[in-house]
């Protein structure tokens, strides 16, 4: 199965979007309104395959759920009377809903077996199992590393932890397992990482305390939760393809609605304003998930930057079209402490350095990152997304750089958090 793509799109790009809903936020209103008694709505969200699979899973441990273009409505039993699931449960290449499902499930008394697809099953799951287990969690896998994952019925435990890796799945597997616990949870973070689990607990009432580094949780908190609805902001990892497309094209002026700038995932906006792009945030809104407006215009002279600390994972997602981006700037970018990427869908550093040299850009992968210097789009070759939905998407931004046709093999991986990528960004080419 090749499903090659021939991508063309001729700049400028002009005009007004909204992006898909946010995945991790989708995935957690989903999770959290199956887990509560009674009704909850979920507005605007993501429909890609991902959180499509966390949907088939809850449907299977009884919950009632009707999925709408425009929003979810979940009728859940709520957790007490989930039912064991006679078959097992498929995440597909969802590494969000394979580490937090697998949390929730070690505490809710049910046996169950959870798998996903060929590049799930080469993901690291350790990661999770660890913790997990020192909770008293019953959870095994091949290897004690890989999906399949065996979760048995066990009594959970409070436990203080401090991180290992800076990795919002890890922590929210820890703080699903909590819900269940006899005893307090404290978790101590490595570094800073996308807190939906945290703000999204709250909006369900579950009673969650958190003080800059130190997340606490009571003793049996899931007693606490009441359903709620829930509109999801658009998700900015989504909208940086377009930031990107609009900064690296000339005469394009894109701006994108409804954009989740949450401070633990808005990397993205901090890169482009170091780089001296052409942002502007407006119409922003100051809930606990904060949105704003974002208008980019082509910028001809952005500057190299470095990114490492605590910028790389608040735009840990973003960093296969970030570096893209610095193919463009006037100067070497580095990519550093981002080892991460090795564990994606693919190996994005070396992923998105072979396909974007490929094309006649010059990146060297490192150890931890990237090293980015000022490069252009040469020759046309085939490439490929690996099925990794960011590298898809990305490559479709590179061809804007192209006056020919890109073929881009696997690329209907984009369906996993955007579908309905390509005529989104043919719209801003019409318009333009």
């Amino acid at each position: 199965m090749s499903n090659s793509k021939l991508v063309k799109i001729n700049g400028p790009l002009v005009g007004e979007i909204e992006v898909p809903g946010d995945k991790s936020m989708t995935h957690r209103a989903i999770m959290l309104g199956s887990l509560a008694t009674g009704k909850s709505t979920i507005y605007k969200p993501l429909l890609g395959e991902d959180c499509l699979r966390t949907v088939e899973i809850f449907k299977l441990l009884g919950v009632q759920i009707e999925v709408n273009e425009d929003k979810i409505e979940i009728d859940s039993p709520g957790y007490k009377y989930f039912k064991t699931p006679h078959q097992v449960l498929y995440t597909g290449n969802s590494g969000t809903t394979t580490r937090l499902v697998a949390g929730l499930l070690c505490g809710l008394g049910i046996e169950t077996v959870l798998s996903g697809d060929e590049s799930i099953g080469k993901r690291p799951m350790d990661r999770i199992m660890k913790p997990l287990r020192y909770m008293n969690a019953n959870i095994t896998g091949i290897n004690d590393n890989y999906t399949p994952l065996i979760i048995k019925p066990a009594s959970i435990s409070g436990i203080t932890y401090e991180m290992e890796v800076a990795s919002a799945q890890v922590k929210s597997a820890i703080l699903f397992a909590s819900l269940f616990a006899n005893e307090p949870t404290k978790i101590k973070e490595f570094d800073t990482t996308r807190n939906h689990t945290e703000t999204m607990f709250e909006h369900f009432n579950i009673p969650i305390a958190v003080n800059n580094d130190i997340i606490e949780m009571p003793s049996l908190g899931i007693e606490h939760i009441k359903p709620a609805d829930f509109h999801v902001p658009g998700d900015i990892s989504s909208a940086a393809y377009f930031i990107v497309a609009g900064l690296i094209t000339p005469g394009s002026d894109i701006t994108i609605h409804n954009v989740g700038i949450n401070p633990t995932r808005s990397g993205i906006i901090d890169i482009v304003t170091q780089m001296e792009g052409n942002i502007t945030l407006f119409n922003q809104t100051d809930n606990p998930e904060p949105t704003a407006s974002i208008r980019v215009q082509y910028s001809p002279n952005m500057k190299p930057i470095h990114i490492d600390g605590d910028l790389v994972p608040r735009a840990i997602d973003e960093i296969p079209i970030v570096a893209l981006l610095c193919t463009q700037a006037n100067g070497t970018s580095i990519v550093k402490e981002a080892e991460e990427l090795k564990v994606k869908e693919t190996n994005r550093i070396d992923t998105t350095a072979n396909m974007l040299n490929l094309l006649g850009f010059t990146l060297q992968p490192t150890n931890d990152g990237l090293i980015i210097h000022p490069s252009a789009f040469e020759q046309t070759a085939t490439v490929n997304s690996f099925t990794d939905h960011r590298i898809g998407m990305m490559l479709a931004i590179a061809s804007l750089l192209s006056n020919e046709a890109l073929p881009i093999e696997q690329f209907d991986a984009v369906n996993v958090s955007f579908p309905g990528f390509l005529p989104k960004l043919k719209q801003l080419e019409k318009e333009g």
